[in-house]
């Protein structure tokens, strides 16, 4: 795997909505926020224009803001200023063989869970499950999360990942195991399961979050990975958060009960509660790097 160049002060941030939009003003913030960062900004060509129904521009102008962001050698990183809905349509109009030889940061959640294993699967690239500009960093760019994000994207080595203080993790399942850290969004990786951009799941790390989904929903969500063979095939689960995980016919029962219900006593580490998806404060984690968990400890490391 690829792990990219480190990013300096100076370097050339291109900013890109590759699924839902966001007003002209918050583009303009976003803007003002990295340059005050200390980097240099390039817009996509689309971020500003008007909505196509309720993404960012076509799928064809989506899709060119990321080409083109890629091939661009004085382009650094790529960050997404959001997610929402949309990825999905402009997969088939990548260039994957040119971002494979152009491997640079590339930063983004929830709908980028998409993109994030694509880039994974068929780039052989390491991209960055972390903050977003306007959906994290305008408002919720707090210091845990602010430090885990710079030194994820600049680790040199190793990097071992805490949750901020007084915020405890959950061990479900004792165990110790090692492997590349794949994941993101959950109901994203499920609509992957069977397609061309699917990753592999065997002798991985398998990282999942969400957010707005009810419990019976991520009930059949574990259901899926299970009955397909996923969950047989990660040497090791880690599960971040989910938020706004409600439960109508049970207020009582939440996401963090299914999970124990899950994986309490299952053959494989899992460690629950992890301050990383669609929260504040969040990790950043370099997906594709060498993952080790070790639960006694609730040791997590990667490694390049």
């Amino acid at each position: 795997m690829k792990f990219p160049d480190n990013l300096r002060l100076g370097d050339t941030v291109g900013l890109v909505c590759p699924a839902s939009g966001v007003v002209p003003e918050r583009v303009e913030a976003c803007e003002a926020l990295i340059r005050q960062m200390g980097y240099r900004v390039r817009i996509g060509r689309n971020c500003k224009k008007s909505y196509h129904g309720y993404l960012a521009g076509t799928d064809e102008e989506r899709a060119a803001d990321l080409n083109e962001m890629f091939a661009d050698q004085s382009i650094k990183a790529i960050f997404c200023i959001r997610g929402g809905n949309g990825t999905g349509r402009i997969m088939s109009l990548l260039d994957y063989n040119m971002i494979r030889k152009n491997p640079k940061i590339f930063v983004g959640y929830s709908d980028i869970t998409n993109l994030n294993m694509a880039f994974y699967q068929l780039c052989d690239m390491v991209t960055f499950h972390g903050p977003m500009v306007s959906s994290n960093m305008l408002e919720h760019f707090d210091g845990y999360t602010r430090q885990c994000f710079y030194d994820v994207l600049n680790m040199k080595r190793e990097y071992r990942l805490c949750n901020p203080d007084g915020v405890e993790m959950e061990v479900l399942a004792n165990g110790r195991a090692k492997g590349r850290i794949i994941g993101g969004n959950l109901s994203l990786l499920i609509s992957m399961i069977g397609t061309f951009y699917a990753p592999d799941f065997r002798d991985t790390i398998l990282f999942i979050e969400d957010i707005y989904e009810p419990v019976s929903s991520v009930n059949r969500m574990l259901d899926q990975l299970f009955h397909t063979g996923i969950m047989q095939q990660i040497n090791g689960l880690l599960i971040g958060s989910f938020d706004e995980a409600g439960n109508k016919e049970n207020p009582s029962f939440l996401v963090p009960d299914l999970m124990r219900e899950y994986f309490t006593g299952f053959d494989k580490p899992v460690i629950a509660g992890i301050c990383c998806g669609h929260c504040f404060p969040t990790a950043t984690l370099p997906l594709g790097t060498e993952c080790e968990i070790n639960t006694k400890g609730k040791e997590i490391l990667f490694r390049i």
